[in-house]
């Protein structure tokens, strides 16, 4: 008898065991999924950030949007009549010798003084100033701190996603010595191309 009810339940476990859909693999269902836009613009904005901090400019080129260019703007205050656009063949030879005279970038904020640097001068300045691939002070598109400054990137990007990230001040200057980086991305033929490289920082 024992043996019998043993083959009874070992048969309906196997039937059971059939009629029961296995769950999918989690990876299968991630791999699937298609990725958010939010997750493509990160991932966009950590890959030119490290080409920015190694200044491999012909990295950064390649994200560079092919119609548009990359407009750099030293202030959070975005002046596109006055900011220099760059297309993707300025930015791969920015560093080249014979580009390496002064430019107008925008207005000094404390002076009002237009801002005439060289490229490599211009990119130690108001770009990669502070290592901003070490911060965990990451936002996307929006600010993570708020300043008597007009933040107008919505405005003059339209349609756009931006990724800031942001270096807190030091207490020997009460905090006043923050930095910003702003790199703003805009879609074109289903990708997503960098617009905009966005600096920041105080002013009195």
């Amino acid at each position: 008898m024992i043996r019998v009810l043993t083959i009874f339940f070992l048969f309906f476990g196997i039937i059971l065991g059939c009629a029961i859909e296995k769950p999918q693999n989690l990876g299968e269902v991630e791999a699937d999924r298609p990725a958010s836009v939010q997750s493509i613009v990160m991932k966009k904005a950590y890959l030119v950030l490290n080409a920015l901090s190694k200044q491999e400019m012909d990295k950064v080129s390649r994200y560079v949007h092919p119609q548009k260019g990359v407009l750099l703007s030293p202030f959070g205050t975005v002046d596109k009549n006055r900011a220099q656009v760059l297309m993707p063949s300025q930015v791969k030879e920015l560093f080249q010798v014979p580009n390496q005279k002064q430019l107008e970038w925008g207005t000094d904020d404390g002076k009002g003084d237009p801002i005439r640097l060289t490229p490599q001068a211009y990119f130690e300045k108001y770009v990669y100033d502070v290592e901003f691939s070490e911060t965990e002070l990451v936002t996307y598109d929006g600010i993570y701190k708020e300043t008597n400054r007009i933040h107008n990137i919505e405005e003059v990007f339209p349609n756009s996603h931006y990724v800031e990230f942001f270096v807190p001040g030091s207490e020997e200057y009460e905090g006043m010595d923050w930095k910003s980086l702003k790199l703003v991305f805009s879609e074109h033929n289903n990708d997503h191309y960098l617009i905009g490289i966005v600096h920041d920082q105080w002013s009195p």
